[in-house]
């Protein structure tokens, strides 16, 4: 799925598909768009705190159509830049696999174990429904884990 706006991307069909599958699983409401209110919610998700007028103005930026919402092309646009983060890839790799159960294969994590960790590290903060929502909607390989070291090697060049 090309995008129809701004600098060419060059993503893989797979890469395309991962985002596909994290967009989905921001869209709450399935309307095929992102609302303010769902980037606000993945925001306090991630711990951070943003004034409505700060992410208004975020999604202002990002939405090249005018409507107030965000489209998958418009997400990909973003997500294909560039990010400066305040942590390497490394950091997240090194995170999952002290989550992950021993026996898992290299990369992966099973559900089970990354809805305990989330349930641990993110109480008081998220519901537990909502966690067991997003472990549930995740892609599974075919040994029924969740492939970490790829969606991590697709968000995070460093």
């Amino acid at each position: 799925m090309p995008p129809r706006e701004g600098a060419p991307i060059e993503l893989t069909a797979q890469e395309v598909a991962d985002l596909k599958e994290v967009f989905d699983l921001m869209d709450k409401d399935k309307g095929g768009t992102l609302s303010i209110e769902e980037v606000k919610g993945l925001m306090e998700l991630l711990g951070m705190k943003v004034r409505s007028e700060e992410l208004e103005a975020m999604v202002a930026e990002i939405d090249r159509s005018g409507d107030g919402n965000i489209d998958f092309n418009e997400f990909l646009q973003v997500m294909a830049k560039p990010q400066d983060l305040p942590y390497k890839k490394a950091d997240v790799l090194r995170a999952f696999r002290l989550l992950a159960d021993k026996d898992a294969p290299p990369g992966c994590i099973s559900p089970e174990a990354l809805e305990r960790a989330l349930v641990q590290y993110c109480a008081g903060k998220v519901p537990e429904e909502e966690i067991m929502r997003l472990v549930n909607t995740l892609e599974l390989n075919q040994e029924g884990y969740i492939d970490f070291a790829r969606k991590t090697n697709l968000f995070l060049n460093s």
